[in-house]
């Protein structure tokens, strides 16, 4: 929450001035539809809390996201953007019956949802195309509550717990026209995955593709 705080206060100036600067542009929105490629996750233990022996991480947090999403152009080379992005990927993994007195259930996949909030700077450096630079903070794997049924001496109980963590986003890419190609990392300390606080790392690839101005 510290980090969105921060993020809030650093782009607030920001809007003071959006109209002034973007006035002579009619459609200063645009609306972004892609793809992104999650490759396999970095961490810096394996020493695993017992909400991620529910789960396989690795298969949880890799894979191919769909991103919708609006870039709003503050002053010129620079915009603030929000986006989604979807996934239907597995919550709970597979586990054998009967193998310790707590029990999630069978393989259970969901349509797993990210949040990301982000400031993109571009660099006009080349005739047909730009660089750009993406920096933001997401909310990722939302929607991956579960039930847990644990047995001990005193009964049976249930509880309730879910994957989802804050994160740092940065990428950088190319654009050219209307598409974008872009590499980037997601890091964080705060997932529930580990029982020490280490260093989560979600490298990935993505195109996306600027549908319409609004």
């Amino acid at each position: 929450m510290k980090l969105l705080r921060l993020f809030v206060l650093v782009i607030s100036p920001l809007f003071l001035n959006a109209q002034k600067t973007v006035g002579d542009d009619k459609n200063p929105i645009q609306f972004l539809v892609g793809t992104e490629y999650r490759i396999t996750p970095i961490y810096g233990s394996t020493i695993l809390s017992k909400n991620a022996s529910f789960t396989n991480i690795d298969t949880q947090n890799s894979g191919i996201a769909l991103n919708l999403g609006l870039e709003y152009e503050i002053i010129k080379n620079l915009g603030l953007g929000f986006s989604n992005g979807f996934r239907y990927d597995m919550v709970i993994a597979q586990r054998p019956d009967g193998d310790n007195a707590i029990n999630a259930g069978t393989i259970d996949y969901k349509l797993i949802v990210d949040y990301h909030l982000y400031l993109a700077y571009t660099y006009n450096i080349f005739p047909r195309g730009d660089i750009f630079v993406n920096a933001g903070i997401s909310l990722l794997n939302t929607n991956t509550d579960f039930t847990i049924k644990e047995i001990d001496q005193y009964g049976e109980g249930f509880y309730i717990s879910e994957f989802s963590f804050f994160a740092n986003r940065i990428s950088i890419g190319f654009q050219s026209l209307k598409s974008r190609i872009y590499l980037g990392m997601y890091v964080s300390k705060t997932t529930d995955y580990f029982d020490v606080t280490t260093s989560f790392m979600i490298p990935h690839i993505g195109f996306s593709y600027n549908l319409a101005r609004l």
